[in-house]
């Protein structure tokens, strides 16, 4: 199944919207949205082979006219994140990170100015460790250069990994002076720490690239939904299909996602190929998500009582359920000892909102 693919992105954004909490500096309160290239892209570098495909200026300045273009921005996401591979192999002689010039032959200032004329903000990537992931210079022992030199060039978000670092402590000292470094520049600079033993589930969602069905690109946009996770997709937005847009796009969706109450959800029931998660909303409501993880046969139905969301709450006295996903669609009124019964399609997943009345 491909949702249980290795996931190589896993910014700790908790603990980003945590520190954004407790410095008050109105960073990061719902989860982050935007687009990156790693998924998708990968570390393609071959300009003249492959321009259409190559981490490049160009990439980013015709992503951020689509993101502006085509309702993406509109629809809350506006970060456009460079991965690894955007820089020169060494820095310049004043011993700053600098972007590969014939990729990028205008800089980060200049591509930071387009992203932000557009209406979006620009985020970059950058390495705890002496090397990033793929070999190009990190970051280690030059924390506040760094974190100045971004900060100049107009970035807004830090993707920062956790390659090539060596041990526990300087991993976890050299997030902590990162951390300390961006605040010192006086920038607002969203703090994505990616922790390399693989915390789930904050991966970017691929939905309209390549390896999901269509359940499982519901499934993704559900799951990552109720549990707050943040939504950065990576994917050609020049080559996406109207269905794989309406899911990036669903309205309902992104409202649960992005729900100020900011309350990640948890698996309340785990039954055979099936898992029931709640996440609760603010307004007395409730988001639910029903997921079947089998991946052979027909549709199968799931029942349970409405006892068992919000710890008997959610529904008392009664309350409306509302289908959001696969397709959006009103249940009626239920009592809360009622029982519902939902059919899901093989990795697929259905998601509801429940509102108390």
């Amino acid at each position: 199944m491909a949702m249980a693919m290795p996931l190589r992105w896993v910014a700790v954004v908790a603990a980003a919207v945590a520190a954004a909490m407790a410095l008050d500096n109105g960073l990061a309160r719902t989860p982050p949205m935007g687009w990156l290239h790693w998924e998708r892209f990968l570390c393609a570098t071959d300009c003249r082979g492959d321009p259409r495909r190559c981490v490049s200026e160009q990439l980013f300045v015709e992503m951020a006219d689509r993101m502006a273009a085509e309702g993406w921005r509109d629809a809350g996401y506006e970060f456009l994140c460079i991965d690894d591979c955007w820089m020169a192999p060494t820095r310049d002689e004043r011993g700053r990170l600098r972007a590969d010039p014939e990729r990028f032959p205008g800089g980060i200032r200049r591509l930071a100015d387009y992203v932000h004329s557009k209406g979006l903000k620009l985020g970059i990537y950058s390495d705890v460790g002496n090397r990033t992931c793929a070999g190009f210079p990190g970051s280690y022992d030059h924390y506040d250069l760094d974190a100045q030199t971004f900060a100049s060039w107009g970035v807004d978000l830090l993707k920062f990994d956790g390659c090539n670092c060596g041990s526990l402590e300087l991993l976890a000292e050299g997030y902590r002076r990162m951390s300390l470094a961006l605040n010192k520049t006086g920038r607002s600079i969203v703090y994505a720490c990616e922790w390399p033993f693989y915390l789930r589930p904050v991966q970017q969602l691929v939905i309209g690239n390549f390896g999901l069905s269509w359940d499982q690109s519901v499934t993704q946009m559900a799951m990552w939904a109720i549990m707050a996770a943040p939504l950065f997709m990576s994917n050609d937005l020049r080559h996406i299909s109207p269905e794989a847009k309406c899911l990036l796009q669903n309205k309902e969706v992104i409202a649960i996602n992005q729900d100020p109450l900011g309350k990640q959800g948890y698996q309340i029931l785990k039954d055979k190929n099936f898992e029931l998660w709640e996440r609760p909303l603010s307004g007395q409501a409730y988001a639910v998500a029903v997921l079947n993880q089998q991946e052979i046969g027909g549709p199968q139905n799931f029942t349970f009582s409405l006892t068992f969301l919000g710890s008997g709450l959610a529904c008392n006295p009664a309350c409306s359920v509302r289908q959001v996903l696969p397709a959006s669609r009103d249940w009626g009124v239920y009592s809360w000892i009622s029982s519902l019964s939902v059919g899901v399609n093989p990795t697929g997943t259905v998601l509801l909102k429940v509102m108390a009345l």
